[in-house]
């Protein structure tokens, strides 16, 4: 068995063994990565996702293809999440 904690400092989670066996943490490191292209309005500052990508080459393909016509003070923002799956996050039980 083991105990989750939450360090104060830092907000993160930490799994502390109670008995020597081998326990599941929240560690991402081996999750998939995604890449998610952002738009910011210029007038309203509203964020748009304008594409969820596997890889970043295919998020800078559309990054490239929509600065071919830029608007007045555009900002674009690429973000980088870890993929999870309902039996990664199962096996957390």
């Amino acid at each position: 068995m083991a105990k989750i904690t939450k360090d104060p400092m830092t907000s993160d989670y930490h799994s502390v063994p109670t008995d020597d066996k081998y326990i599941k943490t929240f560690d991402a490191a081996d999750d998939p990565i995604v890449y998610v292209l952002i738009r910011t309005s210029p007038y309203t500052m509203d964020d748009m996702i304008l594409g969820v990508f596997d890889s970043q080459e295919s998020a800078l393909i559309r990054l490239k293809r929509v600065m071919d016509r830029p608007e007045h003070d555009e900002m674009f923002k690429i973000e980088t999440h870890n993929l999870r799956t309902v039996k990664i996050e199962k096996e957390l039980d």
